[in-house]
């Protein structure tokens, strides 16, 4: 758990330090204060990303020549400090324990962080990306070594769609020619295989708790599934590496023509859906306001109870998330989240508002 949380810049918050409580710490306060900010200060010293922009220079202040922040970890066993400096010149400095670390993604892996937020429904609702980006995540949960072959596999992806482009624009005379195009192929294919039998291990490990999250959301009312939809194979075919190799190589044939003149890979794991499904159909179609709600909702516990089993309980961020909801989801995502046992950080304006007492309330 994070012991305390120092921010000296971050956004628009100077010179704050707080000591959360090891269990409900509700930060409340106006809006635009800066709640969201120490929520997503805390993700950042866990996961090593921020979970509202992919650009680090947006968390600097505008008012300040750099972004500092500091945060001190208790495991029960041991101690740990982490530390984030960037200035305008795109300097980043990232420390663990007084060491310095090559960069952010270094702090992923050993204090795992899940966020919820209202946003959350275009988890259902939104592009398949949102929910490709939200199986990696819990991938790398699952296991550290999925961090670094999902690297690798954008690595390839972007320097074989590169080819692909250059042989489009120079009527096929792309740098390395053919030779290079095949093993940029034969690195995607391997690396494809490795994620379809990591995603599809993990999706049926979490599909009954998913949907248990989901039936206890819901009171009842309705139940969801969920499946793993291949832009190169079918559900049915047999879950092994040489399977999806050899499948995934017969689809790139069948497009190669296409893939040139467009430019681009059009089959892979950057192509697939994480589909939820409600009575047959896609809940992504049919649901309801609530129903992708609670969906999204249960795919949030869902996480933390994959980090839980293969990493350690990890710290869990709500940003305002019980404004959207009824009481009967209120009561239930309550009820979920003591039993969670978790540290956990609470944004709201108003305390008195959520249906729980908290150990601590910070007022900002």
């Amino acid at each position: 758990m994070i012991s305390a949380l120092h921010i000296a810049a971050f956004r628009n918050l100077n010179g704050f330090e707080f000591i959360p409580a090891p269990g409900i710490t509700v930060v409340s306060g106006k809006n635009g204060i800066g709640k969201t900010t120490i929520l997503e200060a805390a993700y950042l010293l866990c996961q090593g990303f921020s979970f509202r922009s992919r650009a680090l220079d947006e968390l600097i202040p505008w008012n300040a020549p750099e972004m500092l922040l500091r945060g001190d970890f208790d495991s029960g066993a041991s101690a740990s400090t982490r530390a984030v400096l960037l200035n305008r010149s795109g300097r980043v400095v990232v420390k663990k324990d007084g060491e310095e670390c090559d960069r952010l993604s270094s702090f992923f892996g050993t204090a795992p962080a899940v966020v919820m937020e209202p946003s959350d429904i275009e988890l259902v609702r939104g592009a398949p990306e949102m929910r490709r980006r939200y199986l990696d995540e819990i991938l790398c949960f699952r296991r550290a070594q999925n961090a670094d072959t999902l690297r690798r596999f954008r690595r390839v992806l972007r320097e074989r769609n590169q080819w692909l482009r250059q042989n489009r624009l120079r009527s096929g005379s792309a740098v390395g020619g053919e030779d290079l195009l095949q093993v940029l192929t034969r690195q995607l294919v391997d690396l494809s295989a490795e994620i379809w039998m990591e995603r599809t291990a993990l999706v049926a490990e979490i599909s009954g708790i998913l949907s248990g999250y989901y039936a206890e959301l819901s009171a009842g009312a309705d139940g969801i599934a969920c499946t793993y939809r291949s832009s190169a194979f079918s559900a049915s075919d047999a879950p092994s590496a040489d399977v999806f190799r050899a499948k995934y190589l017969e689809k790139l044939d069948s497009l190669e023509s296409s893939e040139r003149e467009q430019g681009l890979t059009l089959a892979g794991p950057h192509k697939d859906d994480f589909v939820l499904i409600l009575n047959d159909h896609d809940l992504r179609s049919v649901g309801s306001q609530g129903q992708c709600r609670s969906a999204a909702i249960a795919m949030r516990f869902t996480a933390v109870d994959i980090a839980g089993a293969h990493l350690m309980r990890p710290l869990l961020l709500l940003d305002d998330v019980f404004a959207e909801l009824d009481p009967v989801r209120r009561s239930s995502v309550a009820e979920i989240i003591r039993g969670k046992k978790c540290q956990v950080f609470v944004a709201t304006p108003r305390a008195e508002d959520l249906p729980f007492a908290p150990d601590l309330n910070v007022r900002l």
